[in-house]
């Protein structure tokens, strides 16, 4: 970048600034940091290109580069910076909360391979992997030492505001960063936790072999929080494939009487849109209790997870990611050769049917001790809860996302 005179200045002004906020870690490097009335002359004069402005914070083997006007750009928020606790510093516009993965495979492919990002009109948030705020923090607060760097070392969630009266109060904002954490989980496989700025007293290695170029770089619109995206996101970082079923069947679960509740509403509603003279019959009135008892006797676990699947997400659309077995079964009951959206619409309630049977029969296989459970045939294997996982997220995600569709109405509060 060619700079002005002025912009010369202007970045001295704020190195200044950083230098003796992270005094005396950086004070060394002051010389080759300002720029001297000679230097700024000979740069101007001989129109000389700066690319980046390199800072070596302590610990670091490598340094920060900032681009001259992206630092320009930060100077407001470079000068206002406030660390709040470890966790989470605060500049004028912006917050940067640390976050970790749950392993270090997942924290480099984080930093790495990933690119998160989504714009709105008030605000833009992404994941950093490396930020001139929080190595000026780190170092503030001597977490460092030769094998822990102040600015490499952490991954934060940054929320940049466009204006300052689209700040809102702490509360949303961390509504805002659980919605942000769920959309990172379900588009990655990776579950992020909130973290803080520390020197741990272990070194830590990084991975070099066997990376995969599968990358994610559009997050979709965030969606109003609820407590399903906790289960969705534990469900992220279990390890052992049985508790992590049993986390996905829990966000299922948890959506199940809503669908049951519309079912029934909507069956009442055509109820009392007949004919009034139909009012006047015992008969008719009866059949309304009738509607209202067989409904109520839904709500039992076989039944309730059923509800889920004929209504909170498409089984068409991820069929292909059950089991073996469990396609095969269904298929060979159905006499088809494939699920599709062309196949007579009572056929994929059927499937619906039959998988949600499925599922609640392994759910019970796991849940109850094995030496107190006796086997229907139904359930499926040890082996396969692997492979069953990549279909239970595709359906516990289209859930949370059907149930944020919802009318306000139908939402239920404990929900």
């Amino acid at each position: 970048m060619h700079l002005t005179k002025q912009e010369l200045i202007k970045i001295n002004d704020i190195n200044n600034f950083i230098i003796d906020y992270c005094s005396p870690q950086l004070e060394d490097y002051r010389k080759d940091l300002i720029y001297s009335e000679e230097a700024i002359k000979d740069i101007v004069e001989e129109d000389r290109d700066i690319e980046t402005i390199d800072y070596y914070f302590p610990g670091e083997y490598e340094a920060t580069d900032v681009e001259p006007d992206d630092l320009i750009e930060m100077e407001e928020d470079i000068k206002s910076i406030e660390i709040v606790h470890s966790g989470l510093i605060k500049t004028k516009t912006a917050r940067y909360y640390i976050v970790t993965a749950n392993n270090e495979e997942d924290r480099y492919l984080l930093r790495i391979h990933f690119h998160l990002f989504l714009e709105t009109e008030k605000y833009h948030i992404r994941l950093v992997g490396e930020s001139l705020i929080i190595g000026m923090a780190a170092t503030k607060i001597n977490e460092f030492d030769d094998d822990w760097g102040t600015a490499s070392q952490y991954l934060a969630i940054e929320i940049a505001y466009k204006n300052l009266e689209d700040i809102p109060e702490w509360e949303e904002e961390k509504e805002l960063i659980k919605s942000f954490i769920f959309e990172v989980a379900d588009s990655t496989n990776i579950a992020l936790e909130f973290s803080e700025i520390r020197n741990p007293t272990k070194d830590f290695w990084r991975l070099t072999e066997n990376l995969k170029n599968n990358s994610e770089t559009d997050l979709r619109s965030l969606i109003e929080p609820n407590i399903a995206m906790n289960f969705f996101v534990s469900a992220i970082q279990i390890n052992d494939s049985e508790l992590k079923f049993l986390n996905f069947y829990k966000v299922l679960e948890h959506f199940s009487p809503i669908a049951i509740n519309i079912e029934a509403n909507e069956l009442m509603r055509k109820k009392l849109d007949a004919p009034r003279n139909l009012f006047e019959s015992g008969d008719y009135i009866r059949s309304i209790y009738d509607l209202a008892t067989s409904m109520k006797n839904k709500f039992n676990d076989e039944d309730l997870i059923i509800a889920a699947f004929n209504s909170c997400f498409d089984l068409v659309s991820i069929f292909e990611k059950l089991p073996k077995t469990i396609k095969t079964r269904i298929k060979k009951h159905l006499k088809i050769q494939e699920l599709n959206y062309q196949i007579d619409k009572q056929k994929i309630t059927t499937a619906e049917n039959m998988a949600g049977k499925i599922i609640f029969k392994t759910r019970n296989k796991v849940v109850h001790a094995k030496s107190n459970y006796n086997s229907t045939g139904d359930e499926i294997d040890f082996d396969e809860f692997e492979e069953l996982n990549l279909f239970m997220k595709e359906a516990s995600s289209q859930s949370i996302r059907w149930y944020s569709r919802q009318p306000e109405h139908i939402k239920s509060k404990i929900i």
